[in-house]
């Protein structure tokens, strides 16, 4: 019969293998979850990647489009500013004109005034020599100006 000592041997060698795979077995778990936190890690830096390539191209996408905007902007600026130029222009040369024509009314009125005063004198006049100065309803003269009523 066995003595107590080779029981207590044989439970020995026993458990060291009982321990040496309990030991595999807790390396393998640590080993399975560290392995699960690298490819964790790994795959929030490629969505991180990824994340940051789709901003990088909605940023050159945004860039692109507000300089278009800022061209074009640009263009109907200049394009405002050569109207504002050529209204300006136009305004001055309207303006010049103005004055001109007021100037040739003023002129035209003064003469008006200036044949009015030698229509009275010479009616003074021709009422002072006898004769009878024509109606004033004739004062335009033998040119009728106007449709005539015959």
């Amino acid at each position: 019969m066995p003595g107590l000592s080779d029981i207590l041997i044989q439970v020995g060698v026993g458990v060291v293998p009982l321990g040496v795979a309990y030991l595999a077995f807790r390396s393998a778990t640590d080993a399975n979850k560290k392995t699960q936190q690298i490819a964790l890690a790994q795959a929030e830096r490629q969505a991180e990647i990824e994340r940051s390539k789709v901003d990088a191209e909605a940023f050159l996408r945004a860039k692109t489009i507000y300089e278009d905007a800022l061209s074009q902007m640009e263009r109907q600026m200049s394009r405002v500013q050569s109207q504002a130029g050529q209204l300006s222009t136009d305004l001055m040369a309207e303006q010049s004109t103005s004055t001109a024509m007021r100037d040739q009314i003023r002129r035209l009125q003064a003469q008006i005034r200036a044949l009015e005063r030698t229509v009275m004198t010479l009616r003074t006049q021709l009422v002072a020599a006898g004769l009878s100065p024509a109606p004033a309803s004739e004062t335009t003269g033998p040119y009728v100006i106007g449709p005539q009523n015959e």
